[in-house]
């Protein structure tokens, strides 16, 4: 995902996830670390 999407697209991006709140990459970015230890 980060390859793929962060590294990639700015962090002005919005994305529609179809659950919870919309958001941008830049608001999801510092969360990346969490994810990971989660197995996402």
């Amino acid at each position: 995902m980060q390859t793929r999407l962060f590294d990639v697209l700015p962090d002005d991006t919005w994305f529609y996830p179809g659950h919870g709140d919309d958001s941008t990459l830049g608001e999801q970015k510092p969360h990346l670390e969490e994810w990971r230890s989660r197995g996402w």
